[in-house]
């Protein structure tokens, strides 16, 4: 165990003084306090100076695992994380701590045990879902990734299909015009490229009331990013529109379809992060057009699966989907964590990977 060089805590007498009379609340907020300050060795001194109180609480024994971590004793303090959860399996805290240890030390499989189990029984702790899909998702985020593919493809015509904060549509840097579509007013999180602007309107009353000769002239679209509404029929009709709009050469580009955990599968949202039910257009897909080609890239935190082969004419013609819409409506979604959907072909979330994605 090793402490700071410029290190310097009270005695212990000083410290039972100022901290023998505090309850167990007060005393993991004052550790917490000194943790997220860099004082990890205040934190140890003060267990050794209160040993039976820090024993005896869950809370301040999970604060000194964490303070003896910090301070290079890594085995010591991943076992006595270990041993607060055999005692309380359903210790959330304990549990987001020792999957965060077992990471830090390259153990992946025991940090996603411990994070899956943190996800099914609270699946909107801080910071739970998104380290659980880095670990299952290894690689670039999905932006970094749709940089790459924009870089790759280098598409005249670019159209986004749910803008939010316009991020990704700030992607579309090399595109002659690059059109976002999004019903929701929302401040701007990066500066457009010139060739870009935002239509106010639902993907439906967009495709309804303009032309695709209107919007991007004589070019058909090049590359859609579908990240609209998360439900699976608006995101199917989103993709069928986008394809009759598009080249047969044409890529589109479905996000939130590869979820890590069931919870936020759910139609209804359940969660705070949650990608609802939109998986089913890309299985919809899989089932309904096997000429398509889908690869699917593990980009954090859900997914990105790209589409090629389009065939705008089929997508005119508005090809019956409804029997499939009505197998898929019920159903949840049927895989456990790091498990991944067959028929959408993963592949790795690295520069191998997106060019196969992209081949």
């Amino acid at each position: 165990m090793t402490l700071r060089t410029d290190s310097f805590v009270p005695s212990a007498e000083e410290l039972r003084r100022a901290f023998a009379s505090q309850g167990p609340g007060e005393l993991v907020f004052f550790a917490r306090q000194c943790l997220e300050r860099g004082g990890y060795d205040q934190v140890l001194a003060l267990g050794a100076a209160l040993p039976a109180r820090f024993e005896e609480d869950p809370g301040l024994a999970l604060t000194l695992a964490v303070a003896r971590f910090l301070a290079g004793d890594r085995p010591s303090a991943t076992a006595a994380a270990a041993q607060i959860l055999e005692r309380r399996p359903d210790d959330l805290n304990a549990l987001s701590v020792l999957a965060e240890m077992r990471a830090r030390q390259g153990d992946r499989a025991g940090a996603v045990q411990a994070l899956a189990r943190l996800v099914e029984l609270y699946p909107d702790y801080p910071g739970a879902h998104a380290t659980l899909a880095a670990l299952l998702m290894p690689g670039a985020s999905y932006r970094d990734v749709l940089r790459t593919v924009h870089a790759t493809l280098r598409p005249r015509t670019y159209l986004e299909l749910g803008v939010a904060g316009g991020a990704t549509l700030a992607l579309a840097t090399g595109a002659a015009v690059a059109v976002g579509v999004d019903p929701v007013e929302a401040p701007l999180e990066a500066v457009l490229p010139a060739g870009a602007r935002i239509v106010r309107a639902t993907s439906a009353a967009f495709f309804a009331e303009n032309r695709r000769e209107d919007v991007f002239g004589a070019h058909p679209v090049e590359l859609t990013f579908v990240d609209g509404l998360h439900e699976f029929e608006t995101a199917l009709e989103d993709f069928l529109a986008a394809e009759a709009w598009s080249s047969a050469a044409g890529t589109i580009v479905l996000h939130d379809c590869v979820p890590i955990a069931r919870v936020t599968a759910r139609r209804e949202r359940a969660t705070r992060f949650w990608v609802g039910d939109t998986w089913k257009a890309a299985w919809a897909l899989a089932r309904q057009r096997p000429e398509l080609r889908i690869r699917t890239i593990l980009a954090p935190p859900s997914g990105l699966v790209v589409v090629r082969r389009l065939d705008p004419r089929a997508a005119g013609e508005r090809r019956d989907f409804a029997r499939v819409k009505a197998e898929l409506a019920p159903l949840e979604y049927p895989l456990g964590v790091g498990e991944w959907p067959e028929p959408l072909h993963v592949v790795p979330n690295t520069p191998a990977g997106v060019a196969e994605a992209l081949g």
